[in-house]
């Protein structure tokens, strides 16, 4: 499994290069077989702090041979753009033409107004709409769940808990006081809201926008990730620990 994502402020330019071939190389080896089996290219991931949701990506990672992209990473992607376009360059040129058309379609849209009005925007649509087109992606985070709703390759997934449970887990991870932790945990929340509501104009708890919801109170992020399996119509994949869908292929495309 490999995961892309990191928790330093300042992104090394090579090696998110070096993961983003890696995540080509796997993304060849796996697609097909999925494509064949359960119609899913991607994943979207959306989660409160505390939650396991990024336990559950890195799970799902491992048994999917899939590649996970946390917000530090899509941000990055959409802030470099000889990145970005050399993601949209691999695409043929029918998939670029329709990636060009739903982001049109997109920041055409009134509720959207917003969004496209500064540069990073609407670059971050594009580094969404892109990644779910080679497919093998786990996105986390940055509402690539509202990004991508109407497509029907991806499964978008609500990751939560409660509020007790998550200061427990927070305090243990962050080694803060649990009044600590909680502060600091509804301050994210509050910024993720945010987020949404500004550049999306949709609330971050509407579940109309979720395909599928867990609740991770008494379930462990092995047992989330086994149900998404069988959702995806891949139990054969279930197995915690077992092998990703393929190996790698050889020779990955070079950035």
């Amino acid at each position: 499994m490999e995961y892309i994502g990191t928790d330093e402020p300042n992104l090394s330019e090579d090696l998110v290069e070096q993961q983003l071939r890696l995540w080509n190389a796997r993304r060849e080896a796996a697609r097909e077989k999925l494509k064949e089996e359960s119609g899913l290219r991607f994943l979207t991931i959306a989660r409160d702090e505390g939650s396991l949701g990024n336990e559950i990506a890195q799970e799902l990672a491992q048994r999917l041979g899939w590649h996970v992209f946390d917000k530090e990473i899509v941000t990055w992607i959409a802030r470099n753009s000889h990145v970005r376009e050399n993601l949209v360059r691999q695409l043929d040129q029918k998939s670029q033409n329709l990636i060009q058309d739903a982001i049109s379609r997109l920041l055409r849209m009134p509720e959207y107004a917003s969004f496209g009005a500064e540069e990073y925007h609407e670059a971050l649509l594009v580094t969404l709409v892109c990644m779910a087109k080679h497919g093998s992606a786990i996105l986390v985070g940055r509402g690539a769940n509202f990004a991508l709703r109407e497509n029907a390759q991806g499964l978008n997934v609500r990751i939560t808990a409660s509020p007790e449970v998550r200061v427990q887990r927070l305090s243990k991870s962050w080694k803060a006081t649990p009044e600590e932790a909680r502060r600091r945990m509804e301050a994210d929340d509050e910024e993720r809201r945010k987020f949404i509501r500004h550049y999306f104009r949709r609330e971050f708890d509407d579940l109309c926008f979720y395909d599928i919801v867990y609740n991770t109170d008494r379930a462990s992020a092995e047992r989330i990730a086994s149900s998404i399996l069988v959702f995806m119509n891949l139990p054969e994949a279930g197995t915690a620990g077992s092998e990703p869908l393929d190996s790698p292929s050889p020779g990955p495309p070079k950035l």
